[in-house]
């Protein structure tokens, strides 16, 4: 897909989310939503009136309607594996959060892979400990 053509893409709010198959374990689910189903919108044209099939001449009027299709299905997580990774990234914290805490700079890399984990899972308290981190970071560096 071209960069042109993801800029067209986007969330609709108005759609439930069907099910998917969970990002780690495939089972169907909707439980978690990762990332959202993207869609677009496309033009077709569509018979609005027309002669019968009995007329001398034959006619037609047509309109342009613009429609929706889902261009990228959502990704999903079911409950069991989100627990299981809230579960891994609650004991990675509790290890590690201070030692990261002292001297977040040493261990950049290993804060923001955690950080985007908790970013993509929605773990939002775990999310507000690591952006803390990543503000400590930015202050230490500006």
């Amino acid at each position: 897909m071209d960069a042109s053509r993801d800029m067209s893409l986007f969330i609709r709010d108005d759609v439930k989310t069907g099910n998917e198959p969970c990002y780690v374990c495939k089972k169907l689910t909707r439980s978690h939503i990762l990332e959202p189903a993207l869609y677009e919108e496309y033009v077709v044209e569509v018979v609005v009136d027309q002669s019968d099939d009995f007329a001398n001449k034959q006619w037609e009027d047509t309109e342009e309607v613009i429609k929706m299709r889902k261009a990228k299905n959502a990704v999903t997580c079911c409950h069991i594996c989100w627990q299981k990774r809230r579960e891994e990234i609650t004991e990675i914290l509790e290890r590690d959060y201070e030692k990261w805490e002292s001297d977040p700079r040493n261990h950049l890399s290993r804060i923001q892979v955690v950080a985007e984990i908790c970013q993509t899972y929605n773990f939002e308290n775990e999310s507000k400990k690591m952006r803390y981190l990543i503000s400590m970071m930015k202050e230490s560096t500006g």
